[in-house]
């Protein structure tokens, strides 16, 4: 009854008041006379995915098609520079004012669209004191001086979709020991740019570590299609959207003696890559590769140009306790390309990002035939 109501109305947008007002206003539907029973039906719908429902402190948001203000939103905020929709709402950090925000979106109640943007994974708010604690703050200054946007004790809300600084130049030295990619497979299909920005907050604030203090401890590098942080457990990540954005890079290198710190640390990021993936860009046609350890020399541009390995290839070795992996380039052994990973529990595998392994290939009659007894000492 609800949502059928909500589908006759012209607005894409009501308040928890507007809904209750078109019950009155409407003898064809019963709607509840009770504010609190009206949200209980709506957010049943909202878990369904009919509909979203935003809620602030005392305001309360019905978007009955989400799809048609996302698309509004994608136009404005993420046109690409050569789209005559293009508008320059952001610096080079990502960085967006709320008051720069609204000019753009005059229509709409500001703390909805905070929300909503929130809720779609594709910012997250500032707090304006963020900057003093980072070299953002003299970015911000500069602006200032130059005539931009005033930001001293404004709402912030920060886009990684929207930085447009270049890799730094420090990260062309770094050595790594894994490789891990997931590479479209049809020349037609890429990683929107929604994913990364989505993925990378994501990443940002999960492995990020607790705050001390006033002092942020979130020690990482962001730019346009990459970052790379360190943890306090020896290990050190990099994921980025390469290739031409048909393809996102996980390459990680540990301190001597925290390689279980890194298999631990591999799992949570590929599962997050694949979870993310699943939630935003389903249809593309993919496949997860492992690049050969000795071709991880950085940057990996074009992984597929890179000596790698099918996933279920890998399953495959370990399953039948093969020691090594056949390239066109030669072997490879099967403990350099995990190394330090316990084999022995196919099922508990980094590789996996704690999925089923069902979830990863499809188990063919192969996969399923019994294993000969093999004695291998380094497995």
């Amino acid at each position: 009854m609800m949502y059928g109501l909500l589908e006759e109305r012209k607005e894409n947008i009501l308040t928890l008041s507007d809904v209750m007002s078109a019950g009155k206003d409407n003898d064809g539907y019963f709607i509840p006379d009770k504010r609190e029973d009206v949200l209980d039906v709506l957010d049943s719908l909202h878990s369904t995915g009919l509909i979203n429902v935003l809620k602030s402190e005392d305001k309360v948001w019905v978007i009955v098609n989400k799809g048609i203000l996302l698309t509004e939103v994608d136009g404005i905020l993420f046109a690409p520079e050569t789209f005559k929709e293009h508008v320059d709402i952001a610096s080079n950090t990502g960085i967006v004012s709320v008051s720069s925000l609204t000019r753009h979106f005059p229509k709409h109640d500001p703390d909805m669209l905070i929300h909503f943007l929130k809720n779609m994974d594709l910012c997250q708010e500032l707090n304006p004191s963020f900057l003093k604690t980072t070299n953002l703050n003299q970015l911000a200054v500069e602006e200032e001086e130059e005539g931009g946007t005033e930001r001293r004790g404004e709402r912030l809300l920060f886009f990684p979709c929207l930085l447009s600084t270049d890799r730094p130049d420090e990260m062309t030295s770094q050595v790594y020991q894994f490789g891990w990619c997931l590479q479209c497979t049809s020349k037609h299909h890429f990683f929107p740019p929604r994913y990364f920005h989505v993925l990378s907050l994501r990443l940002a604030y999960k492995m990020a570590l607790p705050q001390e203090n006033d002092k942020l401890n979130r020690y990482c590098k962001f730019w346009r299609n990459g970052l790379h942080w360190f943890d306090d457990n020896g290990v050190r990540v990099l994921v980025e959207v390469v290739d031409e954005s048909q393809c996102v890079l996980v390459m990680m290198s540990c301190e001597e003696g925290y390689s279980d710190n890194m298999v631990s640390l591999r799992r949570d990021v590929i599962g997050e890559v694949m979870s993310v993936y699943k939630e935003s860009c389903p249809s593309l046609e993919v496949k997860e590769l492992v690049i050969d350890p000795k071709e991880l020399a950085y940057p990996v541009n074009t992984p597929r140009e890179r000596t790698t390995y099918g996933i279920y290839n890998v399953l495959l070795a370990i399953k039948k306790r093969k020691p090594f992996l056949v390239s066109n380039k030669g072997q490879t052994k099967l403990k350099e390309i995990l190394p330090d990973e316990s084999l022995s529990d196919i099922s508990n595998l980094s590789l996996l990002g704690g999925r089923n392994i069902k979830e990863v290939i499809e188990i063919t009659e192969e996969f399923n035939e019994p294993l000969a007894p093999i004695k291998l000492g380094m497995l």
